[in-house]
């Protein structure tokens, strides 16, 4: 009862943006200290990413799935690996389907309900205007469960759906915290800022405190030969000051 009590469900969409995928790891990152289980569908995108991120920050992690748990079946292949992950990190993979039953479509919308149901909250992420993220979030009213969105670029496809769900009532999700209350738990512990002494380390890091940004986009800003930024990260990599992400980009720790 106590695990179902901290279960929290994590959906979007199949596609990454840089600007979902950031913040979907910055908000689990603040998480890292509370008693929460992240909840996805191990599907491409979002979801396992979500599971991804649950993993990296030492949070255990569930993944409720459209297909049986024989690992010839389980969908999509490629997330295979991540699925032995979360059981070897102590997780869970669930499925209402016998062991070899291979995903069909009416299996997806199925097993939303019960990503919804599983949890107190449900948060979307990313979601176009017509998304399976979004008849997860109307499962979730429809239960009475809290439901958060992540809002966006109102020029970007994929928060379209998470900008309407806003509009219609649901919470705005902008940090850890808006989580956190709703489960009645401590709020997160303000990062701190960085001292930087080496001027070009901290012009670096004043940067990607506002985004990630590669390589080469931080020599153009900086206007600094790319050799001269390849050693500046890499000892702030050493530092344990920033890492790379997902998308190849250099993002603050």
């Amino acid at each position: 009862m106590l695990f179902r009590s901290y279960l929290l469900t994590i959906v979007g969409s199949r596609t990454l943006s840089t600007y979902h995928a950031g913040a979907l790891r910055k908000i689990i990152s603040q998480l890292t200290y509370s008693p929460l289980v992240i909840a996805s569908g191990l599907a491409r995108g979002i979801d396992a990413l979500s599971h991804q991120a649950a993993l990296d920050y030492k949070l255990p992690t569930v993944a409720v799935l459209a297909s049986g748990l024989d690992t010839t079946v389980i969908y999509p292949q490629s997330n295979l690996k991540l699925a032995d992950n979360i059981i070897n990190k102590g997780g869970l993979l669930i499925s209402e389907y016998p062991a070899k039953s291979k995903p069909e479509l009416y299996h997806f919308p199925k097993r939303n309900r019960i990503l919804a149901g599983l949890s107190r909250a449900t948060i979307i992420i990313s979601a176009a205007l017509k998304s399976g993220a979004l008849i997860t979030a109307q499962v979730a009213i429809d239960e009475n469960r809290e439901v958060l969105a992540l809002p966006g670029n109102i020029n970007q496809v994929l928060s379209q759906g998470t900008n309407q769900l806003i509009k219609s009532g649901a919470q705005v999700l902008t940090d850890a915290n808006d989580i956190l209350k709703i489960y009645k738990l401590d709020t997160a512990p303000e990062t701190p800022l960085k001292h930087i002494d080496d001027a070009l380390q901290n012009q670096i890091y004043q940067l990607l405190r506002i985004e990630p940004l590669d390589l080469e986009s931080l020599a153009q800003k900086l206007k600094t030969d790319l050799t001269s930024i390849n050693i500046a990260v890499s000892k702030m990599e050493i530092a344990g000051l920033v890492k790379v992400n997902y998308f190849n980009q250099i993002e603050i720790i």
